[in-house]
C-alpha cells in the first residue's frame, strides 16, 4: 500500500496541540509551522481555542475538512481515543508520538496492539508508537519534535530510535547536508523498516 498520505499529506491534525513551548505536541506545531507545511494544520486540544495563531479543536469532530494525515501527542490512555477520532474523521495514515505501549510491559502491549487492529481493520498505515516523527522537506513537512528542521537534500533517513534519528539531524546540519526524508519508526507496530526501504527504492 502507497505511503503516499503518510508522506505527501494535504492536511494535519494534531492531537495533543499545546500552547506551551517544550512539550511535544507545541514543538510539532511549531516545526510544521516553521517547516513551511503548506496544506491545512488541524491542532486539537479541548482547552484551547486558538494555538500558534491557528483555530483550535476541542475534538477533532469538530473539525468538518478533509483529513489525511494524524499525529498523535496525548498520554498513552488517551491515545485509543485519538485514534478512534482520527479515523472517524477521514484520516488515512496516523502517526503516534507517545511512548509506554510495547516497550514497557504486557499492558502497553495490550494497548499498542489495540490501536493497531483498529487501524488495520480500517485501512489505515500506523507509524510508531514511540516515535519521533517524520519530516520529508521536498513536502515542506516536519511532523516530529525535533529541534533541527533540515534543508533540503538527496539523502533519506530511516531508524528505529528516534535518538538515532535525533544524531543524524545534528550531524548533518553541522556538515551542511541536506536530507530528503527522515522517519522514526518506534515501535513498529505497523509500518517497519520493510516498508520504508520498499518506499524509498522508488523515491526519484
Amino acid at each position: 500500500m502507497s505511503l503516499e498520505y503518510l508522506l505527501y499529506p494535504e492536511s494535519i491534525a494534531v492531537i495533543g496541540a499545546s500552547r506551551t513551548p517544550g512539550k511535544v505536541g507545541h514543538e510539532i506545531l511549531v516545526n510544521l509551522l516553521e517547516g513551511g507545511f503548506k496544506g491545512q494544520i488541524i491542532p486539537v486540544n479541548p482547552s484551547a481555542e486558538e494555538v500558534l495563531g491557528l483555530k483550535c479543536y476541542p475534538e477533532l469532530s469538530a473539525y468538518k475538512g478533509t483529513l489525511e494525515l494524524s499525529v498523535i501527542a496525548v498520554p498513552a490512555p488517551s491515545v485509543r481515543g485519538a485514534v478512534e477520532s482520527s479515523i472517524k474523521a477521514g484520516a488515512k495514515a496516523v502517526v503516534v508520538i507517545t511512548a509506554g505501549f510495547s516497550e514497557v510491559g504486557p499492558e502497553g502491549a495490550g494497548m499498542q496492539s489495540d490501536i493497531m487492529q483498529l487501524c488495520s481493520e480500517s485501512g489505515v498505515r500506523l507509524l510508531g508508537p514511540n516515535c519521533l516523527g517524520l519530516i520529508n522537506t521536498h513536502h515542506h513537512m516536519n511532523a516530529s519534535f525535533s529541534k533541527q528542521i533540515p534543508k533540503t537534500g538527496v539523502i533519506s533517513v530511516l531508524s528505529q530510535s528516534g535518538a538515532i534519528c535525533t544524531a543524524m539531524l545534528d550531524w548533518a546540519a553541522a556538515r551542511h547536508l541536506g536530507l530528503v526524508k527522515l522517519v522514526s519508526i518506534g515501535n513498529k507496530a505497523d509500518l517497519n523498516e520493510t516498508d520504508f526501504l520498499l518506499e524509498f527504492a522508488e523515491d526519484k
